[in-house]
């Protein structure tokens, strides 16, 4: 029920956007190189799990943050990107071997990217980006009748994200676009996708 909301959320907010930026088209005003984006939208996780695969919840979200220089008569650009996706969750039930007392136990894991990005354009609306750096996942364990702490924290040192995007331009400063975004953690093998609806401002 929550991806459905994201998901017709995210629709509507393309479609009104797109109505808004053709009444912009036209306006004029200075150049501001420096831009910011944020977005958020829906994700899918390409299940490589071996414990609980059947029992994984393969839909997600994901938010997106970058910062960006963006030259005026060059079609490319450079920046930092972050964000957060949420990769998966999974239920199920696990036995003691010596009790055989059983517990349910739910695990999430997300990651936190911090990248350099480097975007091209290749036309006033299309766009493509491709970023690697570092990310943050983060794995959280809870299960009935344990109290040990089973979560962890670890670093992916070599991770990519590639994204693209079709803009629409409503005022000199304000712009709203679709992207299809591609993330990989490689600590862990984690692939997942995202439609991701973003709105940027330059500074």
């Amino acid at each position: 029920m929550r991806m459905k909301k994201i998901i017709v959320a995210a629709f509507t907010c393309f479609i009104s956007c797109h109505g808004l930026a053709q009444n912009g088209e036209g306006e004029t005003g200075p150049y501001h190189k420096f831009a910011v984006y944020g977005g958020v939208g829906p994700s899918y996780f390409f299940n490589n799990l071996i414990i609980f695969k059947n029992q994984v919840n393969s839909f997600g979200y994901a938010f997106s943050a970058r910062v960006m220089w963006e030259p005026q008569h060059s079609f490319l650009s450079i920046g930092i990107e972050t964000g957060y996706f949420r990769l998966y969750t999974a239920s199920g039930t696990i036995s003691d071997s010596l009790s055989g007392q059983q517990s349910n136990v739910h695990v999430s894991n997300s990651s936190i990217p911090i990248q350099l990005v480097i975007s091209m354009k290749f036309s006033k609306q299309i766009y493509a980006n491709w970023a690697m750096g570092q990310s943050i996942t983060f794995n959280q364990v809870s299960a009935s009748g344990i109290t040990t702490n089973h979560n962890a924290t670890t670093w992916s040192l070599a991770d990519f994200t590639a994204t693209v995007g079709y803009r629409f331009i409503q005022k000199t400063r304000i712009s709203y676009a679709a992207e299809l975004k591609g993330f990989y953690s490689s600590s862990y093998s984690n692939g997942t996708i995202a439609a991701v609806f973003i709105v940027g401002y330059r500074l």
